[in-house]
């Protein structure tokens, strides 16, 4: 094996080491059991020297230990990582512990250790954690019920529960002390003190053990150039400035396991002794099985959280989704479902962009910080979601952004709208164990790693940071946007169902609708509703003299004017040529009709201005009827209207007529 010295902890590759503790030995065998590696102490421990090992087959030296290839059979069922077995050597009670890289086994050996007797009931301690993990409900309290337990197993001076943040900064959130020793609880421990090397080491290796720091490491010596993995070697020892980070805490001995949930590292147990303190294999890999079996436990809750938090989710948009189509866009609608929506987020703020309109619900920047912030967003790129959880370096200066939008989730629309998800700022003064040096870069070649040489607790104001967003959140966030561009198409599409082309009215879709939902209102809580048919006299002259284009600039024009004269509340469509109706809500007297009628006519016989200069005059037949004195449908409301209208027509036009049931009235649409 190549002896390869590397000089930087941020980047070197630590599994390729080739140097292993000095509490055990090491060998390296083939797929044909012929020993390729040794550790230069092998003959303290084996009675072989190194270099006489090389190269020689596994059973010309261990006749009586079953050969490395025999990992195979325990393979073929499925058994694989590491195996113990009790051997004895040249007179000495040794423990062996073999695995598989590749095409090699690694075959280690260490001493028996006063825990190391197999008589040890780990049955019962693995049964007693089945128990009390189940009974946990949270991820935090699974990860401390195992800190307990590898406290108990380890009996190590200070076992700590450190967990990872967004930003792989650890925390401490639990820990066990025995008398006299120093704790670090909530104290924070820089991204750097654990780089990504190491944690992609503690993600495959779920248990490391550092016997005693103040010892020297052992060089592997090799017959191929290639170096062995040593992933999952339990001797593999640590890089010299993990080494000087343990001397500056005063520990001697460290043990490390690892909190593996998926394939993601959630966190580690570290545990310390001030003097140096045995563990044995075993013991080591029942902290290990403890750990599988809280990750486990650990994964369920986060999978069984996520999938309330996706349902929660899918409720709220399967409730956003029926309202917005039963009721349209309106502000009422917006502003009900806005503060939903913020809730589900849990954010404190929430601002929809929707037809160049604003809608806000919560704690919402003012104008010019609004704009600041959108400025910032116009240079991050076209991504549907972007989030974060600190404000940008360039805003953090404007105190009203850090104290409403230091955490932000934007979910990109359609026609360059948008739903945005504020959160406050958490300030916080945080405790870091000793002051953090500068961040370093894996891919800067003059970033060096070096150990802190005080954990003294350093206080740090944090600013600017907000409660990071989930995974579930950000999942969510994307089906939200599918829902709300699905929904806002629905309504455009059926906006243009509903609208007529040349006036911008409604057109006879949208009075039915309007005059089926009124109706079917006033049927459970009473009320008056008119309705007004208008139908223009003689208008078909205009069309054959000055053609349809003037014709339609007459119309347009008319309908303008018609509106101008009716309530937010009112509706008046057109229903085709020179038809229109108008549906009059909450009638307070029976009278409403027939003023607004005599304010259209003569609205309406008001000569309107050509574009060429030319002046038209037209007169319109108005006629009217109500809900729920004349009809008691939409159908019959407008088929009376239009009998009372057409009853106009017969006389001298220009007029309006009232309903009136005592009155047979003819029916003819033949009177133009």
């Amino acid at each position: 094996m190549t002896l390869t010295y590397f000089s930087d902890c941020l980047t070197a590759q630590l599994e390729f080491l080739g140097k292993i503790q000095n509490h055990g030995t090491l060998l390296v065998a083939d797929e044909n059991d012929i020993i390729v590696a040794a550790a230069e102490n092998a003959g303290e421990w084996l009675a072989q020297e190194a270099k006489t090992i090389l190269g020689r087959p596994w059973m010309a030296l261990f006749p009586q230990i079953h050969p490395p290839s025999s990992l195979s059979s325990f393979e073929a069922i499925g058994l694989s990582g590491i195996h113990l077995h009790p051997v004895r050597i040249n007179g000495k009670s040794l423990i062996m512990a073999r695995h598989r890289t590749g095409n090699h086994v690694i075959i280690e050996f260490e001493a028996e250790s006063d825990t190391n007797a197999f008589g040890r009931d780990r049955g019962a301690i693995l049964a007693a954690c089945l128990v009390q993990m189940g009974r946990t409900d949270t991820e935090q309290a699974a990860a401390e019920c195992l800190m307990r337990f590898i406290a108990m197993v380890t009996g190590f001076d200070r076992v700590m529960l450190l967990q990872f943040l967004p930003d792989w900064h650890g925390k401490v959130i639990a820990e066990t002390l025995k008398p006299n020793i120093p704790g670090y609880m909530n104290h924070h421990f820089p991204a750097n003190d654990i780089p990504e090397n190491a944690r992609r080491l503690y993600t495959r290796k779920l248990q490391r053990l550092i016997a005693d720091a103040n010892t020297e490491t052992i060089h592997v010596l090799s017959t191929h150039p290639d170096p062995v993995d040593l992933t999952d070697a339990e001797l593999r020892a640590v890089h010299p400035v993990h080494v000087q980070y343990m001397n500056n805490m005063n520990v001697v001995t460290s043990f490390s396991v690892s909190i593996v949930l998926g394939d993601t590292l959630w966190g580690l147990i570290p545990c310390h002794n001030i003097s140096s303190k045995p563990l044995s294999f075993a013991d080591r890999q029942l902290c290990e099985h403890l750990s599988r079996i809280a990750g486990l436990h650990m994964s369920g809750l986060t999978q069984l959280r996520r999938a309330k938090e996706r349902h929660m989710h899918l409720l709220v948009r399967r409730q956003l989704r029926q309202d917005v189509q039963a009721n349209g866009a309106n502000q009422p609608v917006l502003q009900r479902q806005l503060e939903q929506l913020r809730a589900s987020f849990s954010a404190e703020g929430a601002w929809l962009r929707y037809q160049e309109q604003d809608f806000f619900n919560g704690d919402i920047p003012t104008g010019q910080a609004r704009t600041a912030l959108l400025d910032w967003l116009s240079k991050q790129g076209s991504e549907p979601v972007i989030a974060r959880h600190e404000l940008d370096p360039n805003l953090k200066n404007n105190e009203e952004l850090r104290n409403t939008a230091s955490g932000l989730l934007r979910i990109e629309l359609n026609h360059n709208e948008f739903l945005i998800f504020l959160r406050k700022e958490q300030s916080a003064h945080v405790e870091w164990a000793g002051v953090p040096q500068e961040t370093a870069h894996p891919e800067d070649p003059n970033a060096v790693l070096t150990p802190r040489t005080s954990f003294e607790t350093w206080q740090q104001l944090v600013q600017g940071i907000a409660a990071p967003w989930s995974s579930s959140e950000l999942e969510s966030a994307l089906r939200l946007r599918t829902t709300l561009n699905e929904v806002f198409e629905f309504l455009e599409l059926e906006q243009k169902s509903l609208t007529d082309e040349l006036t911008g009215l409604g057109n006879r879709n949208q009075l039915n609708q309007t005059l089926n939902g009124v109706i079917t209102q006033f049927e459970q809580t009473g009320g008056r509703i008119g309705a007004l048919m208008i139908d223009l006299d003689d208008f078909k002259p205009v069309n054959d003299q000055y053609g349809h284009s003037t014709g339609d600039e007459v119309l347009i024009k008319l309908a303008q004017r018609m509106k101008s004269f009716l309530r937010e509340t009112d509706v008046l469509v057109r229903l085709g040529g020179d038809e229109f109706a108008v549906v009059l809500t909450h009638l307070r007297a029976m009278g409403d009709p027939e003023r607004l009628a005599e304010r259209l006519l003569k609205s309406i016989s008001e000569p309107i201005t050509l574009d060429n200069g030319e002046q038209v005059s037209l007169t319109a037949s108005i006629g009217a009827a109500l809900y729920p004195d004349h009809a008691q449908t939409t159908a019959e409301l407008l088929h009376h209207a239009d009998l009372a209208m057409y009853a106009v027509k017969r006389r001298n036009r220009c007029g309006f007529e009232l309903y009136d049931p005592a009155i047979s009235y003819t029916e003819s649409r033949n009177l133009k």
